[in-house]
């Protein structure tokens, strides 16, 4: 008789526990713990599991833009992006929703919201030439975004201080684009 491998003494298949785990209510995390003979799942409450809304996916489309360069006018990851095709391009792939093409009428589509009250996933609007909205990003939390600066700089993450907090027009929040994601 020959001695059965791991994955036959597996009391249980994986698959039909990770069915169980999408079944419950609550937020869990699936942990696989492997012993020398038999492979065992356990079904822990993470404490710290928040639950995912687009806004999640919108800043999440935008940061895998990080590193690709500016370019005028651009709105997509083949050709690169411009403030405001950044925001569009996030916001389309991310919740669903389409932005007017221009930062100055992105602002005037976003619902204003205080400083105080802005969430990740808020546009954040500025003035860089004269006192007319002329630059969007999207705002992280923390006094942080994420935009296309310039020609000759990539997407990146910038703080809402000095250059940024001088320029600062106010915060909007994009109508129909906080939306729960369900698994």
């Amino acid at each position: 008789m020959s001695a059965a491998s791991p994955a036959q003494q597996t009391t249980e298949p994986v698959k039909n526990r990770v069915v169980q785990a999408h079944q419950k209510t609550k937020a869990h995390t699936l942990k696989l713990a492997k012993s020398p003979r038999t492979y065992s799942t356990q079904l822990t409450k993470s404490p710290k599991a928040k639950p995912i809304s687009t806004l999640d996916k919108v800043t999440w489309n935008a940061h895998k833009q990080q590193g690709k360069m500016y370019r005028w006018g651009g709105s997509s990851p083949i050709t690169g992006f411009d403030c405001s095709g950044l925001t569009q391009y996030s916001f389309k792939q991310g919740a669903g929703v389409s932005l007017p093409r221009t930062a100055a009428a992105q602002y005037q589509a976003a619902v204003k919201v205080p400083q105080q009250d802005a969430r990740k996933g808020d546009l954040v609007f500025f003035a860089t030439r004269g006192r007319r909205v002329s630059h969007v990003g999207i705002y992280l939390g923390d006094d942080k975004f994420i935009h296309a600066p310039r020609t000759g700089k990539s997407i990146t993450t910038s703080k809402l201080q000095g250059y940024w907090k001088q320029r600062l027009v106010g915060f909007g929040r994009v109508p129909g684009a906080c939306r729960p994601i369900y698994s």
